[in-house]
């Protein structure tokens, strides 16, 4: 994996973000559409991530101009609200973006 920017890296199979509720990577996979803007970045359709060590646990959203839209659904804190995509953490980072 290599940071593109402040808020991406770039993985094998996809783009990975914070994400601010689950307080973890989220990867975005190649087969969505992506705009290509590194800084405020668009991916289509929406993401859900189910499961992982928590049953029913759910983080489902839209990720517009570089804004992350909740979808109701979630299970985390941040269900329905909108929240701009966060930097990744300096323990997450290439040096380049220390």
């Amino acid at each position: 994996m290599n940071q593109v920017s402040a808020v991406l890296r770039r993985a094998a199979n996809g783009y990975v973000h914070w994400c601010p509720a689950c307080e973890e990577m989220h990867i975005l996979p190649d087969s969505w559409t992506f705009d290509g803007n590194l800084e405020k970045p668009t991916f289509q359709p929406s993401f859900k991530h189910e499961g992982g060590s928590t049953p029913g646990w759910c983080c489902h959203y839209v990720l517009t101009a570089g804004v992350l839209n909740f979808c109701s659904d979630c299970s985390h804190a941040m269900a329905g609200q909108s929240v701009p995509l966060p930097p990744i953490p300096a323990e997450h980072r290439d040096e380049a973006f220390q």
